[in-house]
């Protein structure tokens, strides 16, 4: 197990902190993760990306529900918002301690505590007497959710080796894009026959069905494989509690924040990713302000000729009334990540190149895919602003959502692996500071969305400053590309064989 450093140590010397004494010894064969059949292997990924896509998907699938919830609370616009930013700003305060006890104690436990702690805590939401409630409960279901984020990443980094990562990884950048996008699909279809707590219902039972497949996930972290029946264990337990407490949190929950706080790589990768995320949920949130009531399309309120060709294939299968046809335009952003996934293998033979030549990590390879997520966001959203008028068929306005739902995955897809590689037996905690972060700016920059497109006068205008600011992070993976090596060799949390 990954004994925290004690307070002792950590006042002598906080300068440097390396994993050599975490580096457990050569397991046996079976109990090496990366030595697992392939098939077992890509049977854990896909559970654990079901993990991350439940977690991104409950974020979004209320906005579905949006008219019955907004009926039944009385909600303002900045209150049916916070319906989905709260649940992300748990996503901010689970991350410090679902990563680092997942470096102590596997990642085993860990994903199936906070598994049923979530979807427990989604009977408080369908239950809710009044929005206050509402609100807490889905801080609630936020904050146990996002053990996926970190954990189900680390768990790719557990399983492969880095020249086999790349693959498996395209489902970890997928399913954050892929939940959110088809969540609101999914409220809009069960609230179209049924009241609107059943969505949380569903959330819970999603929520045990999972449960119950993660008992077949052993663990996968090997440093806690390796110790198991340690004889050093006895001795360790024998420390005064209150040390072992004091050590626990000031050394292990407290490193994804000094990390973040202290890690170069670390803090341009929560700065680039926190940015996109944030852009991703002003996207969700302006999006209706094209397509639904308020918006220039209307296809919500409007029983229009233009819905009729999508909503036929609905109406045959009698899932969603034709009156609301708005949630099918999130479909292209989960489209363009899928395209996105497909182009992933021509990264990866650049990676297996740099790998080849070094003969040892390329972690910096990682990062070929973030270099065109920039403009890809940035044409997207121009897209979408200025074909966005009553003239143009919604079906091709729509379609902005291709080149900005690539570029969401190719973003993940880049800086999870480059992370993965770096920080390896740290990378749970790596990756969750930067979920903290973009769990921020998703949680409260959406929020003045409806303020800045009032002020900008219009969606056009809203997305053209966005898109700007989109282009002028065009440097940052180039930078980390070039300077990457140099900073990692510096790194306090430094993984031998990587630096």
């Amino acid at each position: 197990m990954l004994e925290p450093l004690s307070p002792a140590q950590c006042s002598s010397d906080t300068s440097r902190i390396t994993i050599d004494e975490a580096i457990p010894r050569r397991p046996p064969s079976d109990s090496d993760p990366t030595t697992w059949s392939p098939c077992r292997k890509w049977l854990y990924t896909l559970l654990v990306g079901l993990t991350m896509f439940n977690g991104s998907f409950a974020s979004t699938a209320p906005n579905g529900a949006g008219e019955h919830i907004v009926r039944h609370f009385a909600l303002t616009d900045e209150e049916f918002v916070l319906v989905s930013t709260s649940f992300v700003g748990g996503c901010v305060a689970g991350p410090i301690v679902w990563a680092p006890l997942s470096e102590v104690y596997g990642r085993r436990v860990i994903n199936l505590a906070s598994m049923m702690l979530y979807a427990l805590i989604n009977i408080g939401c369908a239950l809710a007497p009044n929005k206050a409630v509402l609100f807490v409960c889905r801080l609630l279901a936020g904050t146990f959710a996002s053990s996926a984020f970190s954990n189900a990443a680390a768990v790719v980094t557990d399983l492969f080796a880095p020249k086999d990562r790349s693959n498996p990884m395209i489902i970890a950048s997928l399913a954050p894009l892929l939940g959110p996008s088809v969540g609101p699909l999914f409220g809009a279809a069960v609230t179209s026959r049924l009241p609107w707590p059943f969505v949380f219902w569903l959330f819970g039972a999603l929520g045990l069905v999972l449960e119950v497949a993660l008992l077949c996930l052993p663990e996968t972290y090997l440093p806690v494989i390796m110790n198991r029946g340690n004889a050093q264990s006895s001795e360790k337990a024998n420390r005064s509690f209150m040390r072992k407490v004091l050590s626990f949190c000031i050394v292990v929950l407290g490193r994804p924040i000094n990390m973040m706080l202290r890690e170069p790589i670390i803090m341009c990768a929560t700065f680039y990713l926190s940015f996109f995320f944030a852009l991703m949920y002003i996207f969700f949130a302006s999006w209706p302000l094209i397509f639904g009531p308020p918006g220039i399309y209307g296809l919500d309120a409007v029983h229009s000729e233009q819905a009729l060709s999508v909503n036929l294939v609905v109406r045959v299968a009698n899932l969603i009334p034709t009156t609301e046809p708005a949630g099918f335009t999130f479909l292209p952003l989960a489209l363009g990540g899928v395209l996105a996934a497909l182009v992933m293998p021509f990264c990866d033979r650049f990676y297996l190149q740099r790998f080849r030549s070094a003969r040892s990590h390329a972690p910096e390879a990682r990062l070929l895919s973030t270099f065109l997520v920039s403009p890809l966001v940035a044409a997207g959203l121009l897209w979408a602003g200025w074909l966005g008028r009553t003239s143009i068929p919604y079906t091709i306005t729509m379609l902005a959502g291709l080149p900005i739902g690539a570029a969401m995955t190719l973003v993940f897809q880049g800086w999870v692996g480059y992370l993965g590689d770096c920080y390896r037996l740290y990378s749970s905690s790596a990756i969750a500071a930067t979920v903290i972060g973009r769990s921020v700016s998703g949680a409260t920059i959406p929020l003045a969305t409806h303020q800045m497109h009032e002020k900008l006068g219009g969606v056009c205008y809203l997305y053209t400053m966005l898109a700007g600011l989109a282009l002028l992070t065009t440097p940052a993976p180039f930078l980390i590309f070039h300077y990457g090596e140099r900073l990692r060799s510096r790194s306090m949390y430094r993984t031998p064989g990587c630096s």
